[in-house]
């Protein structure tokens, strides 16, 4: 634990810029000839049945810290690398989103709505996000015309944002997507779908110091050519951003305070309720 807390200090606060290393990541991808897919490439070869023999698939969650997100676009481009890139209302910026859009890369939404109302509402298990589906739900339909708002265009694929609060619950937000909402907004692909990911051969996403990379270090991988690689990155891994950093933490510890707080005056309103009848 204290080992964990040390190196979440350092990323916090210490860690030297990484973007070098990531450009060289593309690069080295780039020299082996692999075709860069973004995930509505993805779908669309995988629905005809047509993928190139060497792709790649880079994944941009911006879960935080826009301008980091913005050099890593900047060095997308400098390799010609188009990559999905997927903003949380938390994160739209419309003049970048727009510019990614307009670059060739991929836009889409990542989207947290059935967490955000587990954590507003107070809410302990899967019987209790049934209960608030519709909500849940219309919550996305609007979140999600925002965000097309901003984008200037709808966005054909979506991702799920991985919070605090799902894994406490056990419920991922892709939970709440289902084939009406798909077909509401003609979203083509969920980044999580089964059959998307069907091709993937080796997956790697950038994670805490000192691994950097899990499972492992994708080296072997891009050296042996492997036929379909899916890389998943995150702007708060690459850089630094003390100011950010802090505000996420903070924003975090305040959550689950207010979480805590609900769920325990709704277990004191059940049990009234079971005296009173």
């Amino acid at each position: 634990m204290m080992e964990r807390a040390v190196y979440r200090f350092y990323q916090n606060f210490l860690m030297a810029e990484r973007l070098d290393e990531y450009d060289r990541l593309l690069r080295s991808l780039t020299e082996r000839g692999y075709t860069f897919l973004t995930i509505a490439d993805l779908a669309r070869c995988v629905m005809a049945n047509r993928l190139p023999e060497l792709s790649c698939i880079i994944r941009v969650d911006v879960d935080s810290d826009i301008p980091t997100a913005r050099s890593m676009f900047e060095i997308g481009q400098a390799s010609r690398v188009p990559a999905t890139y997927y903003f949380r209302l938390s994160t739209i910026d419309q003049v970048l989103m727009r510019q990614i859009a307009n670059s060739g890369a991929e836009v889409g939404f990542h989207y947290e709505e059935l967490a955000t109302i587990a954590k507003r509402l107070g809410l302990r298990d899967r019987s209790q996000v049934d209960e608030r589906m519709a909500d849940i739900r219309e919550s996305f339909a609007t979140n999600l015309a925002t965000f097309a708002a901003q984008l200037g265009q709808w966005p054909m694929t979506i991702a799920s944002h991985g919070d605090w609060i799902n894994r406490l619950l056990c419920i991922p937000n892709q939970y709440a997507i289902n084939q009406a909402l798909r077909d509401r907004f003609g979203i083509i692909a969920e980044a999580y779908d089964g059959w998307l990911n069907a091709p993937v051969k080796a997956r790697f996403s950038d994670t805490d110091p000192p691994a950097w990379w899990k499972p492992c270090s994708p080296a072997a991988a891009i050296s042996s050519r492997t036929s379909c690689l899916y890389f998943l990155v995150h702007p708060r891994q690459w850089h630094a951003n003390a100011l950010e950093n802090i505000r996420i933490d903070m924003t975090r510890i305040v959550e689950a305070s207010r979480y805590t707080f609900r769920r325990a005056l709704n277990d004191i309103g059940t049990r009234y309720a079971r005296v009173a009848a």
